[in-house]
C-alpha cells in the first residue's frame, strides 16, 4: 500500500472488505505475522495519530491480505468465439536447459495453486518465456490467434482525466494492488479449453482468467465497478 498526502480528507471509515458473498478468501498464512509492523510509512506524509489510525485500520482488516489470491464469484469470464473452429499451435522452441526447467518450475506452481490443470481438448497456444527487469523470467501464452477469434467485449475503461478529476480535493490516496487479480476471476467451464497452452511436458489449461486473453481488461474492470460501486466517484 502507498500512502500520498493530497488537499482534502477522506472517510477512511468508508474503506472496507469486499462483501462476502463476492469473495472466497486464500489463506493468508504465507504472509509474516509481524508485516503490519514492519510496514514503512516514512514517506507517506502522515502525522503519528493519522498513521496510527491507518495502521489499525489494516490490522482489523488483516485477514484480507494474502499473497496467494483468491477466487470471487462475482463474475466469469466466457470467451465466445462464435462458430470458430478450435486453433491447435505447436510449442515455441526454448533454446536451453534453463528455460525449459523454469518452464517446468512455473507449470509445475500453477498446477499446485489450482491456477492450471491438465487439458485433453482441441486448442493450444504456444508459450514463451519473456525477461523481466530483475531478471527473472515472464511465462506468457501466445494467445494472438485466439483473440482473434475472440468476440470482443466492449465494456469501457475509466478515462485517467476522468478519474484524475474525482482525487480533485482529496487529502489522502493509496494504491492497493490485488494478488494476480485476473487469476481471482474463474472462467466458465466451456472457456477452460480455449486457454489450453503447449510446452515441452504437454498441453494444459487455465482454470482461472489468463493474462494476455483480449477481453481480460474488460472484464476485470466489470469486476472493480462492480466491487466498488457507489465508491469509485465519491
Amino acid at each position: 500500500m502507498v500512502v500520498r498526502s493530497l488537499a482534502e480528507k477522506t472517510d477512511l471509515a468508508r474503506i472496507s472488505p469486499a462483501d462476502p458473498q463476492f469473495y472466497s478468501f486464500g489463506d493468508s498464512t504465507d504472509i509474516p505475522g509481524d508485516w503490519l509492523t514492519k510496514l514503512d510509512l516514512a514517506s507517506s506524509g502522515l502525522s503519528s495519530d493519522q498513521e496510527n489510525q491507518l495502521r489499525q485500520l489494516l490490522f482489523q482488516y488483516s485477514d484480507i491480505f494474502s499473497s496467494k489470491p483468491g477466487r470471487t464469484n462475482a463474475v466469469k469470464h466466457h470467451i465466445h468465439v462464435g462458430d470458430a473452429r478450435p486453433i491447435k499451435q505447436g510449442p515455441y522452441r526454448l533454446l536451453n536447459p534453463e528455460r525449459k526447467a523454469e518452464c517446468a518450475r512455473q507449470t509445475a506452481e500453477m498446477l499446485k495453486s489450482d491456477v492450471a490443470e491438465p487439458s485433453f481438448g482441441s486448442w493450444a497456444s504456444p508459450i514463451t518465456l519473456v525477461p523481466k527487469k530483475d531478471g527473472t523470467l515472464r511465462f506468457c501464452i501466445d494467445f494472438r490467434k485466439l483473440n482473434e477469434v475472440n468476440i470482443k467485449d466492449t465494456y469501457a475503461i475509466p478515462r485517467i482525466e476522468d478519474t484524475l478529476d474525482a482525487l480533485k480535493g482529496a487529502k489522502y490516496f493509496s494504491t492497493l494492488e490485488l494478488s494476480s487479480g485476473f487469476w481471482q476471476v474463474e472462467l466458465d467451464e466451456g472457456s477452460k479449453e480455449k486457454t489450453a497452452f503447449v510446452t515441452h511436458e504437454g498441453i494444459f489449461q487455465f482454470k482461472v482468467m489468463s493474462f494476455g486473453l483480449t477481453n481480460a481488461p474488460a472484464i476485470f474492470q466489470r469486476l472493480m465497478d462492480l466491487v466498488l460501486r457507489g465508491l469509485e466517484w465519491s
